[in-house]
């Protein structure tokens, strides 16, 4: 295990013993004229690729032998279309499912004419993600050895998942016996959850894992209650009818949401997944990941999720699609959270990180478990103002069981975000939105109740640093303020009917 960071790996398979698919939306009798407009779309799309390319400014960057795959990605990349179609169709998908329900002529003509911008659009950004580069663009396709001999088209394919593992993964003869020490580990106490945890469990809470997949037979799991789980990866069908599975091959998307099924075990989790094992892993062309993580922001925001964590730190491009879905899911009221930057960036000078860095995000970093029982500033998390709050380190995750690993303790950022991401889900259970707040409103109080209540001193500094934010997390003071923060409502509603 590196202890930089837990790679960023997963799958786009089958789980064991079971299928678990995307929440499917039905094409029902609209299939006469969704067909054809989904094979005229796809024609669109090469075409808008093909006009895309040939009118870029920096078309002269890439080499002969790249613009001719690009040209001709009709034949050599025939799902690309379904790939990229599907990432844009998200930010709309309410307004499309209502189009497609209603069916009248009008709603059918609305329908075409958005989504034949939706497929213009997907175009583009194919198109704009192979000039969308930093200095992080070379370093990766430079220091990392899988990369070597692939040219900008393979990479930019390969981000989107157009090649990932959709295989099914072998069944185990046996059960997998639940470790003790997901009881024991140290951040359950150190993060003051244990307490909290007399007081709330998260029942009522929904909290979206953006990741690498899940595998839902491990017995960390056999008490999680599960919503409609979704992937990007490797979609079948048009966007109104993809689906594909959501397996773990790379084992990211397990560990992370075996720390929210053990720091708020009573919450729904439900697993949005963007990426793959190997081939998606640190991207050299980074732009249409973040698209996928954007795409997958709004879906969870669309399904009614409270709190949307996102284990994967690090980005170092402000993405317009990214930053959108922020924007929009913090005016739902909807708390964003992801990870600050890792030190390997920092050290080459690199400090962008997004989507941690936007203000409508909660940045998280880990602090780590000393020997004297105390924690403090972990030298490989990147100082950075951003910072809102530290989570401990001393977490212990679950691998699928199909992969030949032991869970074990997984010191990283990685999961310090999903054990941040419990602690507002136990906040909202017992302080729920009204839906009556404006925009931001809810998700600023329960930020501003986690930020608050966090302990600087735990950490050893007496105030605000970049390196802990404001402090170590304390869930039950969390807990205990959201609870102060129910009974004030309630006084008041009694007032206002009386």
């Amino acid at each position: 295990m590196n202890r930089n960071r837990l790679s960023l790996v997963a799958a786009a398979g089958l789980l064991a013993g079971s299928l678990v698919f995307v929440s499917c939306r039905k094409e029902t009798s609209a299939g006469s004229w969704l067909g054809p407009l989904q094979a005229e779309g796809s024609k669109l799309f090469y075409a808008a690729v093909r006009d895309e390319l040939a009118g870029h400014p920096m078309r002269s960057s890439l080499t002969d032998g790249e613009v001719a795959k690009i040209m001709e990605a009709e034949t050599r990349y025939d799902r690309l279309s379904e790939f990229l179609v599907n990432i844009f169709y998200q930010k709309e998908e309410p307004v499309f499912r209502a189009l497609i329900d209603k069916g009248d002529r009008d709603s059918k003509e609305r329908f075409a004419d958005m989504y034949r911008q939706t497929v213009q659009s997907a175009a583009h950004h194919f198109v704009e993600a192979f000039f969308a580069t930093d200095a992080a663009t070379e370093l990766m396709r430079k220091s990392i050895e899988k990369y070597q001999g692939l040219d900008a088209v393979d990479l930019v394919v390969r981000s989107v998942g157009y090649h990932a593992k959709l295989d099914i993964p072998p069944v185990q003869s046996s059960p997998k016996p639940l470790s003790p020490e997901f009881g024991k580990q140290g951040a359950l106490d150190g993060g003051g959850f244990r307490a909290a945890h007399q007081l709330t469990r998260g029942k009522g809470a929904k909290i979206a894992i953006l990741d690498t997949g899940i595998d839902t037979t491990h017995p960390v799991f056999q008490n999680t209650h599960w919503g409609p789980h979704f992937s990007l990866i490797g979609p079948v069908g048009p966007p109104w009818a993809a689906n594909a599975p959501v397996v773990d091959w790379g084992f990211h998307g397990t560990l992370i949401t075996s720390v929210a099924a053990t720091f708020a075990p009573e919450a729904r989790l439900t697993m949005y997944k963007f990426g793959d094992g190997d081939t998606q892993n640190d991207p050299p062309f980074g732009y249409l990941t973040e698209c996928l993580i954007a795409a997958c922001i709004y879906r969870a925001v669309h399904d009614g999720n409270d709190i949307i964590s996102i284990s994967a730190s690090g980005a170092t491009l402000d993405v317009p699609y990214l930053r959108e879905a922020c924007q929009y899911a913090y005016e739902q009221n909807k708390v964003v959270i992801s990870g600050n930057l890792y030190m390997r960036w920092y050290e080459k000078g690199n400090t962008r990180n997004f989507p941690a860095q936007y203000k409508t995000v909660v940045s998280v970093t880990a602090a780590e478990k000393r020997k004297d029982g105390t924690y403090g500033y972990w030298n490989v998390c990147a100082p950075d103002p951003t910072v809102a709050v530290a989570a401990p380190n001393d977490i212990f995750g679950a691998f699928p069981t199909y992969i030949d690993r032991e869970d074990t303790y997984i010191p990283s950022i990685s999961a310090a975000i999903p054990a941040v991401a419990s602690l507002f889900a136990l906040a909202s259970s017992v302080y729920p939105p009204t839906g009556k707040e404006g925009p931001g409103v809810y998700a600023q109080t329960l930020i501003d109740l986690v930020v608050q209540s966090a302990d600087p001193y735990k950490v050893g500094y007496k105030g605000f640093t970049p390196e802990c934010g404001h402090g170590l997390i304390d869930a039950e003071k969390t807990v205990n303020s959201a609870l102060a923060l129910r009974q004030k409502r309630e006084m008041e509603e009694r007032r206002g009917d009386s």
